[in-house]
């Protein structure tokens, strides 16, 4: 049985993950564009971090509630999910936007599903606005990828 209280530390640790990733893109970038890019990325993720784990932490919300849709878990874990992040000294700009575009659609998955799981309408809430968030990464670092690939075309 898996609880909200699993599933909150299973995204709080993603978004950890994710800050790692965005940091080691910073270091790496060659530009200054994409540093500052990756650094909004990083922020947004430390505050995630931080929501997440006043909702685990409050009582405001009875974490202990059990999570019955257990494909939530097994998605949450999979590949590009809440794992860490093995980085190679071989990974380049392109490498880290490729994982942060699989990260960030795990990611709004997992929030899709956290929306649907819960009876908490504030919770619910939240958790779909967790998920449009990540959508929205998702797109920005399709783009920012697409750009530094040159596969922006008439979109620019």
């Amino acid at each position: 049985m898996h609880t909200l209280k699993d599933l909150l530390n299973i995204a709080i640790q993603a978004e950890v993950n994710a800050q790692e990733l965005y940091a080691r893109g910073q270091e790496i970038a060659g530009d200054t564009e994409t540093k500052n890019f990756l650094n909004r990325l990083y922020k947004e993720e430390i505050q995630h971090e931080k929501m997440l784990y006043n909702i685990r932490e409050t009582g405001l919300y009875d974490v202990d509630v059990e999570i019955k849709d257990e494909s939530l878990f097994a998605t949450t874990l999979g590949a590009h999910g809440g794992e860490n992040v093995n980085y190679e000294e071989s990974w380049d700009i392109r490498k880290i936007l490729d994982v942060a575009l699989k990260r960030e659609f795990t990611a709004r998955k997992r929030y899709e599903s956290a929306a649907e799981s819960v009876e908490n309408t504030e919770l619910k809430e939240l958790f779909r606005n967790l998920a449009k968030e990540e959508e929205n990464h998702h797109r920005t670092v399709d783009k920012q990828y697409r750009l530094l690939t040159g596969l922006m075309g008439d979109e620019i």
